[in-house]
């Protein structure tokens, strides 16, 4: 997955590894002093800098972060305001950690990073925030900067929080239980409380405003935000002066809006990511749209006009591939096929070709580039089919025979045969599925949709592995 800054991008490769480009500073996070940019993707030190396997990352205005496989929290960049949650203003040129003990013993889960703030949520489904309290975007009730990771003190209504966005001067959050929270400056509505009110706690939304539906991931612009919702329905609020609402205008809404199924040939979203000015949606079937401001080609569509209502961008571009994680920045987009290949557009500054050039349709980022590791960290297992069939049989309910956890002996897999409950087979290799014909295990592996997730609570959440890019093959799996 990606996430795009005003001044930087990061990215995560499938083993785990961080890389970066962008303006220089130290937003960049490797290690050097000087101002120069990077425009072409570059390692931010791997595995052994972060001590773990990271999962995903946010992007802010001049600040990033990362959460690891251990349940650490890593930033680096301006530390002004706290943003970075070291408990001082330092600049960090390379990532530095914070433990999960900081948490209150709870591993962190996912993050997301605004124009000043920081927002982080743990595996036990609290908020914690950090940064600058101006509007009350970290939702401690005031407008005091918070230098270091805080939990924010309400409730949410007893449910637990699985997934949150940061906006310039706003943040959302998501409850188990499908429930929508925003807090900070309301100007525009981009709060959806029907008003232009800030506030300076999370706040719920209406249930009725979603129309029953269950909301599993939101994301947030400069003054706009977008929620996708379980069924694939797919809302928008707060400032619309460039479209970027898709509503066909220009006008803001204070509430949340439905927009109608035939906005992306009556497909289902599964995630979408707000620019400052502009807006993404990827639907099941693996396509792309963009509407909003067009400037530097933003949009994908070899130009630099405005597009009210989604547009979808033509396959082509990407080779026929299915896309499957978006993510927009200040003037440029990205996204991820299926098949971990990076493509970006819009302001040459953050896409990573090294040739000086804004592209106005989305160009692919040379694998060579990234020394071959695919993009992301859901991905189809890179194994010969008999060797996937093997995994999915281990792991998948549908072929009848999937391994079942013991949690006695810490978590070590058992067969049912192990266990006592299923006859020994009569072959020698304890596989009566090995003479399978070839295309028929071929079949079972599309079928089975044997996927890479990311490890731990991460892997669990719906909004984070559709982040992630996970959720088409999520999706083939439960269908």
């Amino acid at each position: 997955m990606a996430a795009c800054g005003k001044l930087s991008i990061v990215f995560v490769d499938e083993h785990g590894k961080v890389w970066t480009l962008g303006a220089g500073g130290p937003h960049l996070g490797l290690g050097t002093d000087t101002n120069t940019g990077q425009v072409r993707p570059a390692c931010v030190g791997g595995c052994d800098l972060f001590g773990a396997l990271v999962v995903s990352v946010a992007a802010g205005r001049m600040h990033n972060a990362a959460v690891a496989a251990d349940g650490s929290l890593h930033t680096w960049g301006s530390g002004r305001d706290g943003r970075l949650g070291h408990g001082d203003m330092e600049v960090r040129w390379r990532p530095t950690r914070l433990g999960k003990e900081l948490f209150a013993g709870s591993p962190a889960v996912h993050v997301a990073c605004g124009h000043k703030h920081t927002v982080l949520i743990t595996a036990a489904g609290r908020v914690w925030t950090c940064g600058s309290g101006e509007h009350g975007r970290l939702g401690h009730g005031d407008k005091e900067n918070k230098w270091v990771m805080t939990q924010v003190g309400i409730d949410f209504g007893g449910a637990q929080i699985v997934y949150v966005a940061a906006g310039v001067a706003h943040s959302a959050a998501v409850g188990a239980d499908g429930s929508v929270w925003t807090w900070g400056r309301g100007t525009s509505g981009c709060l959806g409380h029907n008003d232009e009110q800030d506030r300076l706690v999370p706040t719920t939304m209406a249930d009725e405003v979603f129309g029953g539906v269950k909301v599993v991931l939101v994301a947030a612009g400069t003054m706009h935000t977008v929620a996708v919702a379980d069924d694939g329905s797919f809302f928008v609020w707060g400032y619309g002066g460039d479209g970027q609402l898709g509503l066909g205008d220009n006008a803001n809404r204070l509430a949340p809006t439905r927009m109608m199924p035939e906005a992306f040939r009556d497909s289902r979203v599964l995630t979408a990511a707000c620019g400052s000015m502009h807006t993404l949606t990827v639907t099941e079937g693996g396509s792309i749209y963009s509407f909003g401001e067009g400037g530097r080609g933003m949009l994908g569509h070899n130009d630099e006009h405005n597009r009210p209502v989604p547009t979808h961008i033509e396959a082509q571009h990407f080779g026929d591939a299915q896309i499957v994680s978006v993510a927009a920045g200040h003037d440029h987009s990205w996204a991820v096929t299926a098949d971990g290949v990076l493509f970006t557009w819009g302001r040459v500054q953050g896409l990573g070709h090294g040739d000086g050039e804004d592209k106005l349709v989305p160009t692919r980022v040379t694998p060579q580039l990234l020394q071959g590791p695919r993009v992301g960290r859901c991905h189809s297992i890179p194994l010969l089919p008999m060797l996937a069939l093997a995994f999915a049989m281990g792991t998948h309910p549908r072929l009848g025979s999937a391994a079942q956890i013991d949690t006695a002996t810490g978590g070590s897999r058992k067969s049912r045969r192990q266990q006592g409950t299923e006859p020994a087979a009569t072959d020698t290799m304890g596989c009566a599925y090995g003479e399978m014909p070839g295309e028929l295990v071929h079949q079972v592996v599309e079928t089975c949709a044997c996927v890479l997730w990311p490890e731990g609570r991460a892997g669990e959440l719906e909004g984070v592995v559709r982040l992630l890019g996970g959720g088409i093959m999520k999706l083939r799996v439960s269908t």
